[in-house]
């Protein structure tokens, strides 16, 4: 059959693309039904609904959200001045969660389709992305009532075409920076480190060079100008073909799932028993393989040069409402996402890992260690810069250390040790690669991170009180790990056959 197949005359391009839409909305109908149930796809059309909901009033009465902070700016001109700042962080949240369309193309390169066709049907369905929808959820409703009945007249289509080119030059510079940056990681990480010093100092020093040249370009495109439009295209023209033409490369040259084994090692006293043997090979794991290395560095990176942005900006965080969830990633981040795949890691060698002489208990005692291990290492990490920049913070970095060491950390053992996706450690599948994650672990980021900023909003008349009711919280917590120990270790024992099928199938 596979001959057949191989001596079968390419598909046209027009079949090609047929069929291809039609498989790929059984796929994504089929995916729906069988790995999420009802209720997750409950939870996720409410979520969905409520968001496209909220975008769509704020487009259509964004001067009743500014008229308290910007009462002498009218809502253009507040959208100009900051339109390139909110495509960079659109930028950023799909660098971190969108795919390539790598991931679809080569399941079909078997198949008589030529892969020019392939190449040319993921790309420009690719397009159609909820990165690149809900942002017109917003624009199109603030076009309507801001920029098309203001007085202006001859950029009224200029400037709604220069969104669009923004929302598609973004997403095809993603598409090329992610293809590149698959075998030069650490180029993203300069990258970033970058951006983020240079963007704090230019919003700390007061120039607000961005901001200065995100409102002259579409002040003028507004006004009929053709020389900043015609940048925004000629963007568009240059980011669409290079990542097309980098997607093709990948194809045609494949990168080797091999990786140059780090050989960094080290030893750890007998006396520590089986539980510290265990923390050691976590913490092997975790360095020598690409995914898990991707989560200690860039937790390492958050936790610092973005913590330097954020409280560089005092303004966004003067409430201990919006504080709370910095301080929940500050000492907490690499817990809510190294953590939610804790057993997964282990996936392709689960089955003889259970079949050892291995407790339970030890096993998950080792994980907990090393997630209450990582939120010290980050409190230490981050502590100079609260010091530095919101000295008034520094009470609240100190509660959310116990209080995620204690209680967050918990919780995303409870979903990790009831996950059963398996996870390649070895194969990056795009830079920021999520396989092993569902729903599920999107929607556990609001029972884990909710909690702690509602119990602050409701204590803002006295928050110290607050602060010490969380931190007592978890300080408890830490004292009951041999409690949690057992309970994790009965319920994974009673989950041990399907998890291991359930890694089995999804390796598979």
């Amino acid at each position: 059959m596979p001959d057949l197949i191989l001596r079968m005359k390419p598909l046209s391009f027009t079949r090609s693309f047929r069929l291809l839409a039609r498989n790929q909305y059984k796929i994504a109908l089929r995916r729906m039904q069988l790995q999420q149930g009802w209720f997750v796809r409950i939870v996720i059309g409410v979520m969905m609904v409520y968001s496209a909901f909220i975008l769509l009033t704020l487009g259509f009465f964004f001067d009743r959200f500014t008229e308290e902070v910007w009462p002498t700016l009218d809502p253009l001109t507040i959208v100009n001045r900051y339109l390139l700042a909110m495509f960079v962080s659109i930028f950023f949240v799909r660098f971190l969660f969108q795919k390539t369309p790598k991931v679809k193309v080569v399941p079909y390169l078997h198949l008589p389709i030529r892969r020019g066709a392939l190449v040319a049907f993921f790309q420009s369905t690719s397009l159609l992305s909820i990165h690149n929808f809900y942002p017109l959820l917003f624009f199109i409703p603030f076009w309507l009532r801001y920029v098309q009945s203001s007085e202006v007249v001859s950029g009224h289509a200029m400037w709604l075409i220069a969104v669009f080119l923004l929302i598609a030059s973004s997403h095809y510079t993603n598409l090329l920076l992610r293809a590149v940056l698959q075998r030069k990681a650490a180029i993203f990480y300069g990258l970033m480190t970058v951006f983020m010093v240079t963007a704090f100092i230019d919003e700390t020093s007061g120039i607000g060079v961005q901001q200065r040249i995100s409102e002259y370009v579409f002040s003028h495109i507004l006004s009929g100008g053709l020389l900043e439009i015609g940048i925004l295209f000629l963007t568009f023209v240059m980011m669409a073909p290079a990542s097309t033409i980098q997607l093709s490369r990948t194809i045609n040259n494949p990168e080797s799932r091999e990786e140059i084994t780090r050989v960094t090692t080290f030893a750890i006293p007998e006396s520590w028993g089986l539980t510290g043997q265990l923390v050691r090979l976590e913490l092997l794991l975790m360095w020598r393989n690409r995914r898990p290395r991707h989560y200690l560095l860039v937790s390492l990176l958050f936790s610092t040069m973005y913590l330097v942005f954020m409280l560089g900006n005092g303004k966004a965080f003067n409430g201990y409402t919006m504080a709370a969830l910095l301080g929940l990633f500050a000492s907490g981040g690499f817990v809510l996402n190294y953590g939610q795949l804790m057993f997964g890691w282990d996936s392709e060698y689960y089955p003889a890992l259970v079949t050892r002489n291995i407790p339970f208990k030890s096993l998950v005692k080792a994980k907990l260690i090393v997630l209450q291990g990582s939120c010290i290492v980050l409190f230490f990490t981050s502590l100079p810069l609260f010091i530095w920049f919101r000295p008034d913070l520094v009470p609240l970095h100190f509660a959310f250390l116990f209080y995620n060491a204690g209680i967050t950390s918990v919780l995303v053992i409870e979903l990790a040790s009831r996950n059963s996706q398996a996870v390649d450690i070895g194969r990056s599948g795009g830079f920021f690669n999520y396989e092993g994650f569902s729903a599920k672990h999107w929607i556990w980021f609001i029972p884990t991170a909710l909690p702690p900023v509602l119990f602050m909003l409701a204590m803002r008349s006295r928050p110290s009180l607050g602060l010490v009711s969380l931190a007592t919280l978890g300080l408890i917590s830490i004292l009951m790990t041999d409690m949690w120990t057992r309970y994790f270790a009965r319920g994974l024992q009673g989950r041990k056959h399907t998890m291991i099928e359930g890694f089995s199938k999804s390796a598979n």
